[in-house]
C-alpha cells in the first residue's frame, strides 16, 4: 500500500501537524511531543509537513501525565521519579474523513535528588518520551499503510 512517497495508497503525501492539545496540568509539555512527532514524520522522508494545501492532517491530544516516585533513600527522600505519559492521535483526510486512531503510552526515570536540576531533569525524560512514542507511532503509520 506504500508507494514510493505517502501513506493510504500514496494518497497523503502532505501531513498538517498542528501543536498537540495539552488536557494535563503539566505545561509545556506540548512543545517536546509536538517537535518529536515532526522531527519523526520529517525524518521518514515519506511526508512534507505543512500548513495549506495538504493531502491530510493529525489531531494530537497528551491526555494524561502521572510523576510518580520511583526510588527513595534510606532517610525516606525521593531519589528518582518515573514520569507517564498518555498521547492519542487521529489521523484524517483534508477533506475531514477519519482514518486512524492511535494510543502511545511510555515512561522515563529521572533524577529528583537535587531541586536545582529536578526540572531540567523532567523537561529532559519528557524529550525521551516523546521520541519514543514518535518512534513508533512513526513504524505503526508506514507497517499499517
Amino acid at each position: 500500500l506504500v508507494r514510493d512517497k505517502g501513506i493510504f495508497g500514496g494518497e497523503i503525501t502532505t501531513l498538517s501537524l498542528p501543536i498537540f492539545k495539552n488536557i494535563t496540568y503539566e505545561p509545556h509539555v506540548s512543545m517536546y511531543v509536538t517537535e518529536a512527532f515532526s522531527r519523526e514524520l520529517m525524518g521518514t522522508g515519506d511526508f512534507k509537513l505543512g500548513r495549506e494545501g495538504t493531502d491530510g492532517y493529525i489531531e494530537g491530544i497528551i491526555t494524561d501525565i502521572r510523576i510518580l516516585p520511583n526510588t527513595l533513600s534510606n532517610t525516606g527522600i525521593v531519589v528518582e521519579k518515573q514520569v507517564f505519559v498518555t498521547v492519542e492521535l487521529a489521523l484524517y483526510k483534508s477533506n475531514g474523513t477519519f482514518i486512524r486512531r492511535w494510543a502511545f503510552t511510555d515512561n522515563a526515570i529521572y533524577r529528583a535528588d537535587v531541586p536545582n536540576v529536578e526540572e531540567y531533569n523532567k523537561r529532559t525524560a519528557y524529550g525521551r518520551v516523546s521520541d519514543r512514542m514518535a518512534r513508533r507511532f512513526s513504524a505503526a503509520i508506514l507497517v499499517n499503510y
